[in-house]
């Protein structure tokens, strides 16, 4: 048996003696760097010199008009001009430049409409739209707006009475 794993064990045995020769005695560097103790005056040295430092900054504090008059969340970076309507649009109305998609009812009625741009605005009775038409009447799922002496009903969805059929007896 001995023979079948003697390999192996002389094998093992080489590996140990070329471990314990490659291996290095303990070394005591006597060039060590100071303690921490020692280091202690150099750096309340800093903190002072941090401290001065920072009493003598000042900070200017530089906004340019171009960074002032950028909005950061629109695509074209423009802040909305109140009151302009439909002229700060860009090209001609489609023909119908709103959607009504809600109805909010609380102390006072408000309907919710997408505007072809794509933002949603909140009216109450009285308000114009952008295309100028004015809100006469809100209802619970309608509203009406009136544009010269032209009214329209817009719903918020338009409901089909679904026709019967009668079947005749088989």
């Amino acid at each position: 048996m001995i023979k079948k794993y003697l390999l192996d064990i002389l094998c093992i045995v080489l590996f140990a003696i070329i471990a314990l020769l490659a291996a290095e005695k303990p070394v005591f560097n006597l060039n060590i760097r100071p303690s921490i103790a020692d280091k202690k005056q150099p750096q309340d040295r800093k903190k002072e010199e941090t401290k001065k430092v920072e009493k003598e900054i000042v900070r200017d504090v530089f906004a340019s008009k171009e960074l002032k008059d950028r909005n950061i969340f629109s695509a074209d970076g423009r802040y909305p001009t109140p009151g302009a309507g439909s002229a700060d649009k860009k090209g001609p109305l489609p023909e119908n430049p709103y959607t009504l998609i809600g109805i909010l009812q609380g102390e006072e009625k408000k309907a919710v409409f997408r505007e072809y741009t794509g933002s949603i605005v909140f009216l109450t009775i009285g308000k114009k739209l952008i295309d100028e038409s004015i809100i006469t009447r809100i209802d619970s799922t309608s509203v009406e707006v009136k544009k010269g002496k032209e009214k329209k009903e817009l719903k918020i969805f338009d409901v089909k009475v679904p026709r019967l059929s009668v079947r005749g007896k088989p």
